[in-house]
């Protein structure tokens, strides 16, 4: 199989990963880290970089970081180290990318972490959505289903900065209070 890309050697793949990490402010998720990785370069795979990562962890170049059920990491102390050791290792092009990368990260882990949803149960076919951008708006409305309750959150969570603009112009909007009038 032909590999395309810049990093091809575990070494390769463990320096990008301390590299990436260290744009990161808070712990984060496996996850969040092959998606940072594997948007940089293609000259290797899912489970080269898993392997890559769990020996970085047993080295104590990245740790476990406490949290409420999920896995979460953060580059340690060493890890730092080694990255500015050897982020000459990695070519211009991979560094800028994986900055970029981690950057796109935080903004969407920092975004979704401002929004919730709520679902609070009134009575049969009576249940009221809450939506909320934490510090920017919040949003109750009453529906008469979960499947609809289900569609209000899952289009808030896609949606939510479209959402604020849209109900934004139409609170600010200039409305014609002829049109409102019942006697014209």
């Amino acid at each position: 199989m032909a590999r395309y890309g810049f990093i091809r050697t575990k070494e390769d793949i463990k320096f990008l990963v301390l590299y990436a990490m260290q744009f990161l402010d808070f712990p984060v998720t496996f996850e969040s880290v092959v998606d940072i990785c594997t948007w940089c370069d293609d000259g290797f795979n899912y489970f080269e970089l898993q392997e890559a990562f769990r020996e970085m962890v047993e080295t104590g170049h990245i740790a476990d970081a406490p949290s409420d059920g999920e896995s979460l990491y953060v580059i340690t102390e060493d890890g730092c180290e080694a990255a500015r050791l050897f982020e000459g290792n990695l070519p211009y092009t991979v560094r800028e990318a994986a900055q970029a990368s981690a950057l796109r990260v935080v903004r969407q882990l920092r975004r979704d972490a401002a929004l919730s949803t709520a679902v609070e149960k009134r009575a049969d076919n009576d249940l009221i959505v809450q939506l909320s951008m934490q510090d920017v708006f919040s949003l109750r409305m009453n529906v008469v289903s979960r499947a609809q309750a289900s569609m209000l959150e899952r289009n808030f969570r896609k949606n939510a900065e479209k959402i604020y603009n849209v109900l934004l112009d139409a609170l600010i909007r200039a409305y014609d209070e002829k049109e409102d009038d019942p006697k014209t």
